[in-house]
């Protein structure tokens, strides 16, 4: 029971500086909260470019391509 509650104390001391960082929007001034839509929105740009760079990149390239001869063919046994 003691480790139940040393451990509940801990956690809640990790949390609270992590969700101390963000104003609840209630409590936000009208500026503050444009920039929080703005903010959001170029988060949101982000994240959609970033999946488009990941979807375009699953092709590997190869850039040494040209500077590479043919295969070579296996030598045909006599």
């Amino acid at each position: 029971m003691k480790r139940l509650i040393i451990a509940t104390a801990l956690l809640a001391v990790i949390a609270a500086p992590a969700l101390a960082q963000r104003k609840p929007y209630s409590v936000m001034s009208d500026e503050e909260k444009a920039k929080e839509k703005v903010n959001e929105s170029v988060d949101r740009n982000y994240r959609n470019t970033m999946e488009r760079t990941r979807k375009d990149s699953e092709q590997q390239a190869d850039p040494w391509a040209n500077m590479r001869g043919t295969p070579e063919q296996p030598r045909k046994k006599k």
